[in-house]
């Protein structure tokens, strides 16, 4: 077998590139294996360098095989192994908190080695949970505990299901391989930036949700975890199990903390119980809608809206004079803005996407880095006097907790309710002033109302956003910086600002038997990279368990 890399022009209309009929001769020409002894040419990554817009390249690796061999058999591994079904291993049933993708792939980490858990989430399964979606953007109604945070797959069910991970680690096709057992479709396996959509993710959750429960796992909905149990473990407290709002106890050899960054209530709870949290470093902005037509004209050229190439995206970076960085965030081609709140009266927005992107609308987060020692609104310390999230709690953990708060609450209030989203054309936004109307259009419900988002932020980070913006269209893509954008607000959910700190055995440093892990713990960011924290957790735990049974 030889691996090769080759790259073959885009052309409008043309064929995919697995059947280009340019294939075979590149590969035989890169490999050096005459044509005619060349087998089978499997593609292993797919990526588009559009970088010359005039000589659009797809670039390809490729395992060529010469006609006398075998190619290894790519049958995908079960979803679950029958003959290794949960049961009770001695000193092992672990409690998993959160069922998003670090939660439910501990969970199926479990079932692999045998061992019984139960999940618990404080939001629905995905059937009722998508009318809970429905009401809040069609009538502006909200449930705090089953949402477009909570509930079954997490935050991550209502995205694009962006799979694209910087990490390098050797369980990346081990999570992308899983997906597809689950019903992704195999061009995951393949493609440079792959995704799912939200009304793929959904489906898939439901035969996640059976195997689970195949496997003897025990799936709590609806259950709000308010306390840990803990027991005296030498000078510190071991913790043991959890309580839930209905005043159950769960006990636990351990258990797997897979929240999320919105379970804002839930950090409260582990700073009053004394767990050993941390500042961390994360990014605020709001999120700018496109015309999708506007960014495949810009981004494809002459192949904007060929179906080979589909709805095109963007990854924008820039520092601003000040020094900040300023960057787009979780881009969804063909995608709507949603409103992403779990507190009544508070407003944040964010992004997804169906499989085929087809909404006519692009949309991204523009956002700016915020490091951890500047978590304040207007001056030095303002935040730090919060009642709910000061510097009296946790030694200031928390404070990135309260500028997320206070600038969801102005959002709301800017908005004049309802859960109605303040926007902006963006051009009004980078040149500082109102504007008289909205573009015409937009994806977002239930509604926008004409705002100042250049008011709404922090002015320290609304003068870096438009200055970065504004060497974005110079530099990077001219034409982004359009009146027929909107700026809707606002984004603060990029990441956690607070880390549960952990040992290198996964464990929380003042609590142990709490593995912390994924976006809540301060870890992990995106649908792969957190499943991934979630599988080290759960080896991590298994490893310290009873010998499993002879199968």
């Amino acid at each position: 077998m030889h691996t090769v890399d080759v790259a073959l022009p885009i052309v409008r209309g043309g064929p995919a590139p697995e059947t280009h009929p340019d294939l075979r001769a590149a590969v035989a020409q890169a490999s050096g294996v005459p044509l005619g002894d060349l087998g089978v040419c499997a593609v292993r990554r797919r990526a588009m360098d559009l970088r010359k817009r005039h000589r659009p390249l797809w670039i390809l690796r490729i395992d060529a095989f010469l006609a006398s061999e075998t190619p290894p058999d790519d049958a995908l591994p079960p979803l679950l192994r029958p003959h290794r079904l949960a049961h009770d291993v001695s000193g092992c049933r672990p409690v998993v908190v959160g069922m998003g993708p670090a939660g439910l792939f501990a969970a199926l980490a479990f079932a692999d080695a045998g061992i019984r858990c139960t999940i618990v989430d404080r939001g629905e399964a995905v059937e009722p949970r998508s009318l809970k979606v429905r009401d809040l953007r069609v009538h502006g109604q909200l449930d705090p505990e089953s949402n477009l945070c909570f509930g079954e797959g997490g935050a991550g069910t209502y995205s694009d299901g962006k799979l694209y991970t910087r990490s390098k680690h050797p369980w990346v096709r081990l999570v992308y391989e899983r997906l597809v057992a689950l019903g992704a479709d195999r061009d995951i396996l393949v493609a440079a930036h792959p995704h799912i959509g939200t009304n793929y993710l959904i489906r898939m959750l439901r035969v996640l949700r059976a195997a689970l429960v195949e496997a003897g796992h025990d799936l709590r909905f609806g259950r709000r975890v308010d306390d840990l149990i803990t027991a005296a473990d030498g000078p510190g407290q071991r913790v043991v199990g959890v309580r839930l709002d209905d005043g159950t106890e769960l006990q636990a050899t351990a258990v797997v903390w897979a929240t999320g960054h919105s379970a804002r209530d839930t950090y409260q709870m582990l700073a009053r119980r004394g767990v050993a949290l941390q500042r961390k470093d994360f990014a605020i902005g709001a999120r700018v809608e496109h015309p999708q037509a506007l960014v495949d004209g810009i981004q494809l050229g002459g192949l904007a809206g060929d179906a080979t190439v589909g709805a095109s995206e963007y990854f924008l970076r820039q520092t601003a004079p000040s020094g900040r960085g300023a960057y787009s965030f979780c881009m969804c081609p063909g995608g709507l803005v949603l409103p992403t709140p779990t507190r009544a009266e508070r407003l944040n927005v964010n992004g997804m996407s169906n499989a085929n992107r087809g909404s006519g609308f692009a949309n991204a987060a523009w956002v700016a880095q915020v490091a951890a020692g500047e978590f304040y609104w207007d001056q030095p310390g303002d935040l730090d006097r919060d009642p709910e999230f000061g510097a009296h709690v946790a030694g200031g953990a928390l404070v990135g907790l309260a500028l997320q708060d206070r600038l969801e609450a102005a959002c709301f209030a800017q908005g004049g309710g309802g859960y109605v989203a303040p926007a902006q054309r963006l051009t009004d936004f980078v040149a500082g002033r109102p504007s008289a109307d909205l573009p015409p259009r937009s994806t977002f419900r239930p509604a926008l109302a004409a705002g100042r988002i250049d008011r709404l932020l922090p002015s320290r980070i609304v003068a870096d956003l438009q200055a970065a913006a504004r060497q974005v269209d110079r530099a990077q893509m001219r034409g982004w910086l359009s009146a027929e954008a909107a700026i809707v607000g606002v984004e603060t959910t990029t990441s956690s600002p607070v880390r549960i700190l952990r040992n290198a055995d996964r464990q929380s440093v003042s609590h142990p038997g709490l593995y912390p892990c994924a976006e809540g713990a301060g870890y992990a960011g995106g649908i792969v990279s957190s499943a991934i924290d979630g599988l080290e957790a759960a080896r991590a735990l298994i490893g310290r368990c009873a010998p499993l049974p002879a199968a």
